[in-house]
C-alpha cells in the first residue's frame, strides 16, 4: 500500500506544463504508472486539479476515458454537445474521445480528482514528478 496526502505532491502549471490551451489551472500526478514500480498493475492514473477563480481549460479529447469528481466548487463541462454543471460531491465521466473542457464558475478555487485509463502501454500514464 502506499500512502501520500494530496498536499504534499508537487503541482504544476498545466498550460506550462502540456502546452495546453488552459489558465488558472494546475495538477498534482497522485499515481502513475510509475508508482509504486513493478508491483502495481497501472490500469488508471489518479491526478488533482485546481482551477483559480476563471480559469479554464479548453474542449479537447483523447483516447482513454475519464472520470472526475469534484470536490471543491462548481466546474463548468464544456462540451461538443451541451454543457453541463458539476458542484461538490459530483462525479463526471467522459468516454474515450468525448470532447469536454472546463471552467471554473467559483468565486474561489475549484479542485476535483481525475481518473484516466493506461491505453496501449501506458505513456498517458506518466506524469510529472518532482
Amino acid at each position: 500500500m502506499i500512502v501520500k496526502n494530496v498536499k504534499d505532491v508537487k503541482d504544476f502549471d498545466v498550460k506550462e506544463a502540456y502546452g495546453q490551451d488552459a489558465e488558472g489551472v494546475s495538477i498534482r500526478w497522485i499515481s502513475e504508472k510509475r508508482t509504486g514500480g513493478d508491483e502495481y498493475l497501472h490500469n488508471f492514473a489518479l491526478r488533482y486539479f485546481t482551477f483559480k477563480p476563471n480559469a479554464y481549460m479548453n474542449p479537447h479529447k483523447h483516447p482513454w476515458e475519464q472520470e472526475i469528481a469534484v470536490t471543491r466548487g462548481k466546474i463548468q463541462v464544456l462540451g461538443a454537445s451541451s454543457d453541463q454543471i458539476l458542484k461538490e460531491g459530483e462525479v463526471g465521466y467522459f468516454p474515450a474521445n468525448e470532447v469536454h473542457g472546463f471552467k471554473n464558475l467559483s468565486e474561489g478555487d475549484s479542485e476535483f480528482y481525475c481518473v484516466i485509463g493506461c491505453v496501449g502501454k501506458g505513456e498517458n500514464c506518466l506524469g510529472i514528478q518532482g
